[in-house]
């Protein structure tokens, strides 16, 4: 595939492009390019396959990677697809950053739950962030010292590591991956805000660290606003760090040196929630009835409007490319349309905040509060509560699911005030926990029946057993280069190849034997 979406073999199952560039490969905007071809009987559920091609990733204006290749139905939420998850505004964390996945979603999932208890015995687990193939947990409140920590998850032993404190606050609020390199923000965690007793450490943060391993934390940056306690949420764009202030507002991007840009903060005392990227804005939630804003490095901040009912917005996500919000003071998902309108997504039961927001394996997840709970969206603005992480108490009005993360092929949750992580497992999903670098790779997935698998740059990454799980695909939903559950691909994507049969290593790349 150099100059257009033909087949280059014999059999002339050629692809149906569009909004596609051709130069020496095949160029996806982020937003509407795709090459659509035939349902093939190879790709179906019936028999084994294999696929592999070459891509390049392009996010650094604010895109995310999104979909490579997938035969997926949006309105049943089901088939399978290799995808590049990156989740920003997961509340206050970017959660996944340039994982290579390849899943296969089911119309009706099996789920199972597991509780992998508290790190620190906190009450508040703040952010959940994959990096290096392992799961960091920053938590409010560590019941020895009353400081926050941060952790790291051995699902081996069941246990969780402890990865030391950046400072001396109460709470680590927000973790990051950032060129290579995990980042750490820090807060003095008011917990009147949920109707707790406040912690008896008042320390500031404020403060941005890096992460040097074992315990260890190097001071990266403090945010520069009068009174500083608060890093409410950080994410990448443009290839910046991202910071937001949460008490004091004010929105900060840094390069690699620490050198700081203001983007200021929408209208004049509006607090601010959580920030997101979605195709090339850096989008911003807020408090107080104010709705959302979006802004890029060199523009200033353009409301993006609101919806009736909506005080403060606590999480975005982008599901079937288009951006979402989650808001309070009802527990509902908000679509955006364009301009300053948004349209109902629907409720999750009768909750009054949507917090923890994910994407996993071509279905849509979102944690509550009063009661803790966590839903999956069903379609036409349904939910469909899955299960109440956070048991009733009579002395506790407030139980939240504040945190997730899709890591080692399940979604991982945070909660208050018990402060656990709870993981679920559904259908079959085989994850690369490490970020992806910049410049070209070559990926390949296969298919034989009984497990599948994932192979980077001709080694194999990861595999998950599928035990004959996986729904057949109708003929009625075709194989799409470019595009997957989350959003459209934003990059380069050359040297396609599909096989009828279950390659194993360097058979199933682009040196390997000829495809189909």
């Amino acid at each position: 595939m150099i100059e257009n979406g033909e087949d280059a073999s014999k059999y002339g199952r050629h692809g149906k492009a569009e909004n596609i560039k051709f130069n020496e490969s095949a160029v996806f905007d982020g937003r509407q390019s795709f090459i659509e071809l035939p349902a093939l009987q190879e790709t179906d559920g019936s028999r084994p396959f294999s696929l592999s091609l070459e891509f390049k990733i392009n996010d650094a204006d604010g895109f995310l990677p999104g979909g490579l290749v997938s035969r997926y139905s949006r309105d049943t939420m089901s088939g399978w697809h290799l995808s590049v998850l990156t989740q920003t505004g997961v509340t206050s964390t970017q959660s996944n950053w340039r994982n290579l996945q390849f899943g296969w979603s089911n119309q009706t999932p099996k789920h199972t739950w597991k509780d992998w208890g508290s790190p620190g015995n906190g009450r508040l687990v703040c952010t959940l962030c994959v990096y290096n193939e392992s799961l960091y947990a920053g938590i409010f409140d560590d019941e020895k010292d009353r400081l926050g920590h941060v952790y790291r998850l051995d699902q081996e032993a069941g246990e969780w590591t402890d990865c030391g404190h950046p400072d001396q606050s109460n709470s680590v609020w927000s973790l990051v991956e950032w060129k290579g390199r995990l980042y750490a923000g820090t807060m003095r965690y008011k917990a009147a805000g949920s109707l707790l007793p406040e912690s008896p450490n008042q320390e500031p943060g404020g403060k941005i660290y890096r992460y040097e391993g074992g315990r260890e934390w190097s001071f990266f940056a403090e945010l520069p606003v009068p009174d500083s306690d608060s890093v409410g949420s950080l994410t990448v764009y443009q290839d910046r760090l991202i910071a937001m202030s949460y008490y004091p507002h004010g929105v900060f991007a840094y390069d690699e040196e620490g050198a700081c840009q203001a983007l200021g903060a929408p209208g004049a005392d509006l607090r601010t929630m959580t920030v997101s990227v979605h195709q090339g804005y850096l989008y911003i939630g807020c408090n107080q009835s104010g709705g959302v804003y979006r802004r890029t490095l060199n523009t200033p901040w353009e409301y993006c409007g609101t919806a009736p009912k909506v005080d403060q917005v606590y999480c975005f996500s982008t599901f079937h490319n288009e951006l979402l919000m989650g808001v309070w003071h009802e527990g509902r998902m908000l679509r955006y349309e364009g301009g300053t309108e948004w349209s109902d997504y629907g409720l999750m039961g009768s909750e009054m905040e949507v917090m923890g927001i994910s994407v996993l394996n071509g279905k849509l997840y979102g944690g509550t509060l009063p009661s803790g709970q966590v839903y999956g969206f069903k379609g036409d603005r349904q939910w469909e509560l899955l299960a109440e992480l956070e048991p009733p108490h009579p002395d506790i009005k407030y139980r939240r699911v504040w945190s997730m993360a899709v890591f080692n092929g399940g979604l991982y949750a945070g909660t208050l005030p018990s402060g656990k992580v709870w993981s679920l497992y559904n259908d079959p999903l085989a994850t690369f926990d490490h970020s992806l670098s910049d410049g070209w790779h070559q990926a390949a997935i296969s298919y034989d029946g009984k497990k599948l698998s994932l192979y980077l740059d001709d080694e194999p990454v990861s595999s998950v057993d599928v035990s004959n799980e996986c729904d057949f695909i109708p003929n009625t939903v075709p194989m799409v280069i470019g595009s997957g559950p989350q959003s459209v691909f934003s990059g380069q994507i050359r040297n396609v190849r599909l096989f009828d049969a279950a390659l194993e290593g360097e058979e199933n790349s682009s040196k390997g034997a000829g495809g189909k």
